[in-house]
């Protein structure tokens, strides 16, 4: 069974046009489920929790407003009814959400393009991110082959930078690794080699989706996969997730000492060539 959803969006100045997601609308098997900023577990509206609108009184109007809509069940109202300012925006479809209700699908939406963004989709809030040690040795990896931005790193031209801002068409992502040279290229990591094969499964899901609206906001986009092991190919979750990522960026096997050091050497001629035209 497919979820459609919308995502609600505020734009504080239009002449910069820098939308930001304030909601979430998701309709599954008939039933709306919605969630917007502000809004408590209780449905009542934190008014501490507005303080990012120009006017708050605004906002809660527009929320009203299509809170009566999806009462309504008359989601193309809500469609139709923008400004400048705000306005809600049709996205896609959720594609194999199993059992899941429609207000599950939209607190895991929520989570990953309006709150905390993967770690409070997937419930990693509480938990420790699953594969920072391989961050940590990816990042040693790079930074003793003088191509990662640190304050003692001032000779290539375009180093790998961690955890910069990119935006994509439908939220902003915070990759471990990018780097840029007239191209961008985008790398995240992953151990499929995890004992809790759920966790695999979400990461790669959510990467497969970072990877997927980063490209769709910049065509120039190539993206990694940095894998450690390879996977079990005798579980069903790591081949799923193994499949996801083929399907939206180049895999490196970490552990492949050839495969990891040719990725090192083409970053270092990246860092130091003169920027690309694309």
């Amino acid at each position: 069974m497919s979820a459609s959803y919308w995502v609600a969006k505020y734009v504080d100045d239009p002449f910069r046009n820098e939308p930001r997601n304030i909601g979430v609308i998701v309709s599954l098997n008939g039933i709306v489920a919605a969630r917007f900023v502000g809004e408590r577990d209780d449905g009542r509206v934190d008014e501490r929790k507005l303080r990012a609108f120009t006017y708050p009184a605004v906002y809660l109007q527009w929320r009203e407003f299509w809170r009566r809509k999806i009462r309504e069940r008359d989601l193309d109202s809500i469609a139709k009814g923008t400004t400048s300012n705000f306005y809600v925006e049709p996205v896609g479809e959720v594609t194999e959400t199993g059992g899941d209700s429609a207000a599950e699908v939209c607190h895991f939406l929520y989570g990953l393009l309006v709150g905390a963004g993967p770690l409070e989709a997937f419930d990693w809030l509480d938990a420790q991110e699953p594969g920072v040690d391989l961050a940590a040795e990816i990042a040693d990896e790079l930074d003793r082959s003088a191509v990662l931005a640190t304050s003692d790193q001032l000779f290539v031209r375009h180093p790998v930078v961690k955890r910069q801002q990119i935006r994509g068409i439908h939220v902003t992502h915070t990759p471990s690794f990018s780097q840029k040279n007239g191209r961008l290229y985008v790398m995240e990591y992953i151990d499929l080699g995890m004992k809790q094969f759920n966790l695999a499964k979400d990461r790669a899901g959510w990467m497969a989706y970072m990877f997927s609206d980063i490209r769709d906001a910049d065509d120039t986009c190539q993206a990694y996969s940095l894998v450690r092991p390879e996977g079990d190919s005798r579980n069903d979750q790591i081949d799923y997730a193994r499949t996801l990522l083929a399907g939206e960026s180049k895999i490196v096997n970490w552990a492949d000492e050839n495969e990891r050091n040719a990725f090192i050497v083409e970053r270092r001629q990246i860092a130091e060539e003169p920027p690309a035209l694309v």
